[in-house]
């Protein structure tokens, strides 16, 4: 066991204020700019999460979003499929919350119920005294969160973590005095969906005469491994076990000192769950505390040596930013489940039960391409590709739509599988009839393929998927007047009674962007599909966008944008993400200008979508005004977010706008510090990830960009909007020798750079001293962390 020393402390304090202020430039011997050499437990350790108190959460079920306490002021660990929070159950007692992401009700056919993530339930740790002091850090880093109750009978050291390859929990304990005896136990929650627990009803036929969805659990010891069975019934009459799901564990004493692993085992035969519970149980208390440790946190060091590096002004975004990194990595995991509202953090009285597909799914995973972190997206690409029949499905599944079969869709929500027919009849009532979910969630796949060259996945998957997404609105189109244009679908989250009527803004986006890139991927890989006429003439004939001159774009031919607090950006779609339009061009910058300006959304994610479209205008200023608005209100205190329960797609949607004020590679150019507010100053980046395979990095310095490297993958021309004056741009490779570039234009020192596979080039302004990547001291908010300390940040 490894507990923090005070000689330790002073020396992170040491670190500290030698990172703290801005560093020379680190290159490798081939003169590019890397993190080879950064000193990412310096630089991860400002931003550590700590505590001084823990807190408790209500214990009857709430749907009041605004908690600041306990779940959502908790210390959130994870691997991916396992996941951990630890605070405050009561006085005395502290909760070590226990979630694995893929334990559903077993179900069919699927709704919120019959398909809900269960809760498993969480370990206790009860004092002997009465607490007195409390302390507690989370190490980014090394993803393990140590700390301290001191009572009046003695004094507990604790250090936690979810092991980053094993599926394993590990807690360790050294105490003193009467604390040597505090009492580790197991509650568990019932397996019934947590939108039960919320509002005290559920549908027809999912609970039995006595109130329950599946049996009572059994617990009992083997081989002095406790164990907790829950089984999951198929239905009501408990006659059919679809599978069983098992938490394992074992407490090792040593003195003074516990040793405590703990996992969660699923699988269709209970007996297979018994007995991977107890091979892992067994197989983590035979290492060593140290080995176990050090391949736990070797993974995560590995991990961050890979990401790309961005450094901020303020502490605060750049806390907030680095937390995302850690807590994405802690519920993704290649080969692991597809990242839903809870992540790896179930919670027992939430209504987000499932996978949201109208804006939940597209945000999780809208921002690892620029953060070079593909990898922990493939997961989402590989269960749409997986699950195609599903999606075909969706539709065919139908009345009326049964030879559909060339189309797919994604519905509102769904579990795993993706299997969750869409229904057009729910728009008649429920404007819910989102035709273009899979779309929108396709163009994420599009960014990841561009940005990593992937172009087998290109061509062999997302090709296939998105023609078939497409499909789907050639069934559904209608015409008038020799335009094409669409019947009654949904505007997602906008409120109205019966339908929003034809042209929802937000599918003819889905659509058109949809068409643009099946035609652009068919011509450039000269695929020569048969549907190619049919997909220019449908883009050809396809109704413009609504729009009113004293409004701006409306949500659809029959609703004007009237109701300027949506929260949902869905008739914003052809501004962003898509950039249908241009804020170059003359005659769509009013328009747009106009419809950002009047839509004020009034929730987390509102304000990061709304500062991803100012950012993308070069109003930099705008976006951070929302960015602080988000952080302030929305953010709690271990970084989650809540709508009614707790929901993980916003902060990631946030970090996905902070790439915007950094780099943006929509349209033909890259364009570096293109969003950065004027306070900004001083910025830099390593490594954030472009279309065409580009990896870049830059300096910001006295406002002004002094250097840019780009670094090709896969070959071909850099289009670089540099932001210095064309007469003062040199490029040079990693040799010092200068390279040819073509000046493209004046208005932001754009530049055309012609690469080859592996090139490297650096961009500087001679007449400005070069400053490389490192990270940046702040002028204010030193102090600011998250966790919980008094008094509270919030």
């Amino acid at each position: 066991m490894r507990f923090l020393t005070i000689k330790n402390m002073v020396c992170c304090l040491m670190l500290l204020a030698v990172w703290g202020a801005p560093a020379e430039a680190r290159e490798n011997a081939s003169g590019k700019v890397t993190t080879e050499q950064m000193d990412w437990k310096a630089f991860l350790s400002r931003h550590d999460m700590r505590w001084d108190r823990l807190t408790a959460d209500p214990i009857e079920p709430t749907m009041d979003g605004r908690l600041h306490t306990g779940y959502y002021a908790g210390a959130i660990m994870g691997n991916g499929l396992l996941g951990t929070n630890f605070y405050k159950l009561t006085d005395n007692v502290y909760r070590l919350n226990v979630g694995r992401s893929d334990v559903t009700e077993a179900r069919s056919p699927y709704d919120l119920f019959n398909s809900a993530r269960l809760p498993i339930g969480y370990f206790t740790l009860r004092t002997q005294g009465n607490v007195t002091s409390e302390s507690m850090t989370l190490s980014l880093y090394d993803a393990i969160t140590q700390g301290t109750f001191g009572t009046d009978k003695g004094r507990i050291d604790f250090r936690t973590y979810v092991h980053a390859k094993m599926d394993c929990i590990v807690f360790e304990t050294e105490a003193s005095g009467g604390e040597a005896d505090y009492v580790w136990d197991f509650v568990s929650q019932e397996a019934v969906s947590p939108r039960y627990i919320l509002n005290g009803t559920a549908p027809d036929g999912y609970l039995n005469r006595e109130g329950k969805s599946n049996p009572a659990p059994e617990r009992y010891t083997r081989d002095g491994v406790n164990l907790l069975v829950q089984k999951l019934v198929a239905d009501t009459t408990f006659q059919t076990v679809a599978r069983a799901y098992v938490v394992g564990w074992k407490e090792v004493y040593e003195g003074n000192k516990r040793r405590i692993v703990a996992t969660v085992a699923q699988a269709d035969r209970e007996q297979d769950a018994v007995a991977s519970a107890l091979r892992t149980v067994r197989k983590g208390l035979k290492q060593t505390s140290g080995k176990l440790e050090d391949e736990h946190t070797a993974w995560w060091h590995d991990f961050y040596r890979k990401a790309a590096f961005v450094t901020f002004p303020d502490k605060r975004f750049e806390s907030f930013y680095w937390a995302q990194y850690y807590k994405f990595a802690s519920t993704a995991r290649p080969g692991k489940p597809v990242v839903d509202l809870q992540g790896v953090w179930p919670t027992w009285d939430t209504p987000w039960t499932a996978i949201w597909m109208n804006l939940n799914i597209q945000l999780t995973y809208s921002w690892q391409v620029k953060a070079n972190l593909g990898e922990l997206a493939q997961p989402l690409w590989d269960a749409l590709w997986n699950n195609r029949d599903n999606l075909r499905r969706n539709v065919t599944d139908i009345a009326g739509q049964e030879t559909w079969t060339d189309a797919a869709c994604l519905p509102r929500s769904a579990t795993y599988d993706f299997h969750a027919p869409l229904d057009p009849a729910t728009t008649v009532e429920r404007n819910q009839y989102e035709a273009g979910n899979l779309t929108w969630t396709l163009f994420y796949y599009w960014q990841h393929c561009l940005a990593y060259g992937e172009t087998r996945q290109l061509k062999e998957r997302l090709f296939p998927l998105l023609k078939s997404a497409v499909n789907l609105f050639f069934h559904i189109r209608t015409e008038r007047d020799g335009k094409y244009g669409l019947p009654p679908t949904a505007s997602p989250e906008y409120n109205v009674t019966g339908n929003i009527g034809p042209n929802a803004t937000y599918d003819l986006a889905n659509l058109r962007w949809g068409l643009q890139t099946l035609i652009d991927i068919d011509t450039t890989y000269h695929l020569n599909d048969p549907l190619l006429p049919q997909w220019r003439d449908f883009l050809n004939r396809l109704a413009d966008f609504p729009y009113n001159e004293e409004t701006g774009f409306k949500v659809s031919d029959k609703y004007e944008f009237i109701d300027t607090s949506h929260r949902h950006y869905s008739h914003l779609f052809m501004i962003y993400p898509y950039h249908l339009l241009d804020w170059e061009d003359a005659q769509d910058r009013p328009r747009m200008e106009l419809s950002v300006n009047r839509w004020k959304g009034n929730q987390g994610y509102s304000r990061t979508g709304k500062a991803a479209m100012l950012a993308s205008k070069g109003d930099g200023d705008g976006a951070l005004e929302q960015m602080e608005v988000f952080l302030q209100r929305f953010v709690k205190p271990n970084t989650l977010y809540a709508e009614t329960g707790p929901v993980i797609e916003t902060p990631m949607a946030a970090v996905s706008t902070l790439h915007e004020l950094y780099m943006q590679d929509w349209g033909d150019k890259i364009r570096v510090f293109y969003g950065m507010p004027s306070a900004w100053r001083n910025a830099s980046f390593i490594n954030l990830r472009a279309k065409g395979a580009f990896l870049v990095s830059a300096s910001r310095q006295d406002g002004r960009s002094v250097f840019i490297q780009v670094e090709s993958e896969k070959g071909g021309l850099c289009r670089l909007q540099t932001g210095m004056a064309l007469a003062d741009i040199q490029v040079r490779n990693g040799k010092g020798e200068p390279v040819l570039f073509t000046p493209a234009s004046g208005e932001g020192g754009v530049i055309e750079i012609d690469m080859q596979a592996g090139d490297m080039v650096q961009v500087t302004d001679k007449t400005r001293t070069v400053v490389y990547p490192a990270p940046q001291a702040y002028d204010k908010n030193a102090d600011f962390c998250y966790g919980d300390i008094k008094p509270a940040v919030r």
